[in-house]
């Protein structure tokens, strides 16, 4: 192997995958020279090459241990690498937090696991058996003879926290699109309250939100929850002013809410948000809940501000803040109003309450990228490779992670950034799970779009998830829709990871849907979600009706389109027929009848987490988001037509009957 091809393996840049259809494609050195380009190696500079091979591989074997070491329940072996001919010192382990002292002796006769020949020198890996670990990261000393390292132990459970096995409903929404009870034209978190109590007497289990991550109060238009400012900070828009303490005996807010109510009172049909005038308006309620704050608020809450401050601290540093403490202290008021929701579900039996949602990556305007910029690579980008929806691939514009520098202070920022989405949930649905093993990179090539996949330390990633999940006690979701390396796909089933399947694109070789019973076990279920259009619309062709009315296709696709989607339609008919023998769909049934019998439909099958969409409950025609559109279509600003009490009243016997299949 030459010194490039040995960097490309080192560095994660990807050889070759497997398109969609089958075929074999291999990338060529130009595009795989512009990937370790783009994380800023000279691939013309043969002695930076050999450093860096040197660096990743060689060095690796001259200290005791790296700066993470692994350790797996329940085998709890520690792995080390020593200088064959250094086999007849002792090996002594310090963990101070566990107050544990080990000492490991005649190391001659422990098995090789491994084997490293460097200047005429035979290095070999050892296990070291140790006792039972919390689990938990330790840092640790490791000495022998003269040698000695650093390393942080992890201790690794075999799978993440898992809830007890029994099949559970919940409830996917957007949490903006909520009608808002308060006339501010956003759904927050006194909604989310309202709607737990709601699913809780329906007896579901979670609540799967949309990412709740800070976006962008000075662009209010940029509305993506999945190109965030920053994933560890949470958007203030979801604050309801009064969840807030700040609001009790506040006239000066009163007067601005009256004022705001009238406005706004008339637009209680609208149908989409105008996030300019709600990020206004909100503003300036913050802004009066704030200055209440600083000078009525009592000492025990100026305390918790404080405390919260200091615990939040690193994060809160990346606010891009003119008035620090003003954004210190949305940050709190959303924090606590997000405990707050969480502990009214587990108070009502919900056994896991709500599930944030992890973003792939962050825009490149925003704080994350701004402060975390080392860890990124330069001028390339994340997507996805060509498929039957993007025949030419997608380019998401988030900034790519360089996988090299993701071990930085022992992976600080992922481990920070899951632990802040896990806070104050019962579980993380992962977005484009297989980001922790590779990522499509889109990076210009001639003034053209070039890719490929690059790969990321999936092991320490991995680990991660199942420590972060057991310290924070909320199960994880893995969204694994597209092409997925089977590497992934066994280790979400063996590390106790939900997949996340739509029934949409749940199909066999044939294209019909596959059989009920043999949907997967572990995983959650969905009919539909943000990505696809809501049922009703689905089902009426609303939204191929759209994408001609925005000009995205012609009038000949559109009625290939049709064509196509009537044959879907036949299919689900059969699907359903064929499931219940006492169904008689077809096709001129009325769309929620048919929603009604599929939802009844899937709640009898093996997979133990079965989510309905409130749009689809609602009977929303207009999506919340068309993939592909920026501009041309209203993403992220759809809100749902009926208050959540009247969709719960409308829905019950359909919700009851569907509680009572998952538990027959």
């Amino acid at each position: 192997m030459d010194a490039l091809s040995q960097l490309f393996y080192l560095h994660g840049i990807g050889y070759e995958y497997t398109k969609y259809t089958g075929e074999h494609v291999v990338f060529s050195e130009q595009t795989r020279k512009l990937a370790l380009q783009c994380c800023g190696v000279d691939t013309s500079d043969a002695e930076q090459i050999d450093k860096l091979n040197y660096q990743l591989d060689a060095a690796t074997w001259l200290t005791l241990a790296p700066a993470v070491s692994l350790v797996k329940q329940p085998s709890n072996v520690l792995k080390v690498r020593i200088k064959e001919t250094d086999a007849h010192h002792k090996i002594t382990l310090n963990i101070p937090a566990l107050n544990i002292k080990l000492q490991f002796e005649q190391i001659a006769d422990y098995a090789p696991l491994g084997e490293y020949f460097l200047n005429d020198c035979r290095y070999i890996e050892i296990a070291l058996p140790l006792t039972h670990l919390p689990t938990g990261y330790y840092d640790a000393l490791l000495s022998m003879g003269a040698q000695s390292a650093t390393t942080q132990i992890w201790s690794i459970p075999k799978q993440v926290y898992q809830i007890a096995d029994s099949k559970r409903l919940g409830l996917s929404i957007q949490l903006y699109t909520l009608k808002n009870q308060a006339g501010m034209g956003i759904g927050d978190f006194n909604d989310l309250l309202e709607l737990t109590t709601l699913c809780a007497k329906q007896k579901m289990d979670y609540i799967l939100l949309n990412p709740l991550h800070l976006l962008f109060a000075d662009n209010p238009e940029c509305a993506s929850p999945y190109n965030p400012s920053n994933r560890a900070l949470l958007n203030p828009l979801y604050i309801a002013i009064n969840l807030s303490p700040d609001s009790i005996n506040n006239p000066a807010l009163d007067d601005y809410l009256s004022s705001c109510y009238l406005t706004s009172h008339s637009e209680q049909d609208i149908t989409f948000i105008n996030y300019k005038t709600v990020t206004e308006q909100k503003y300036n309620a913050f802004k009066l809940l704030f200055v209440h704050f600083q000078q009525q608020g009592s000492q025990a809450r100026q305390d918790e501000f404080t405390a919260f401050c200091k615990q939040h601290r690193d994060v809160l540093a990346m606010l891009e803040a003119t008035e620090p403490t003003f954004d210190h202290y949305l940050q709190w008021q959303a924090h606590s109003q997000l405990i707050l929701c969480q502990q009214h579900c587990i108070d009502q039996g919900m056994a896991i309450g709500l599930i944030n949602d992890l973003a792939v990556g962050c825009a490149k305007e925003g704080s994350e990228y701004k402060h975390q910029q080392k860890l990124f690579s330069q001028d390339a980008t994340v997507g996805a490779p060509p498929d039957p929806w993007a025949e030419s691939g997608q380019n998401w514009g988030l900034p790519a992670i360089n996988p090299q520098r993701l071990a930085d202070n022992n992976y600080y920022f992922y481990r920070s950034l899951i632990r802040a989405n896990m806070n104050a949930v019962g579980g993380l649905r992962i977005d484009h799970v297989m980001a922790i093993r590779r990522l499509w990179w889109c990076f210009s090539n001639n003034n053209s779009q070039d890719g490929c996949y690059v790969y990321y330390p999936f092991e320490h990633l991995l680990a991660i998830l199942k420590i972060e999940s057991h310290l924070n006690k909320a199960v994880v979701i893995g969204e694994d829709l597209g092409v997925v390396p089977p590497e992934v796909k066994e280790a979400l089933v063996s590390s106790g990871i939900f997949s996340n399947s739509l029934f949409y694109f749940e199909k066999q070789q044939n294209d019909e849907f596959v059989n009920r019973d043999e949907l997967s076990e572990q995983c959650l279920l969905m009919i539909a979600n943000h990505d696809v259009p809501p049922f009703v619309g689905w089902w009426q062709h609303s939204d191929l009706t759209l994408k001609q009315q925005y000009q995205l296709i012609d009038a000949a696709k559109h009625q290939q389109l049709v064509l196509q989607r009537q044959q879907e339609q036949q299919r689900l008919v059969d699907f359903i027929n064929a499931q219940d023998t006492h169904s008689d769909m077809s096709l001129n049934t009325d769309a929620f009848a048919i929603y009604s019998a599929l939802a009844l439909c899937l709640a009898k099958s093996p997979s133990r987490l079965f989510a309905l969409q409130i749009d689809d409950l609602d009977k929303q025609c207009y999506p919340v988001n068309i993939p592909g559109t920026d501009k041309e279509y209203p993403n992220w600003r759809r809100v749902l037509t009926h208050t959540c009490e009247d969709i719960f009243t409308d829905n019950a016997s359909l919700l009851t009957a569907i509680h009572s299949m998952r538990n027959g």
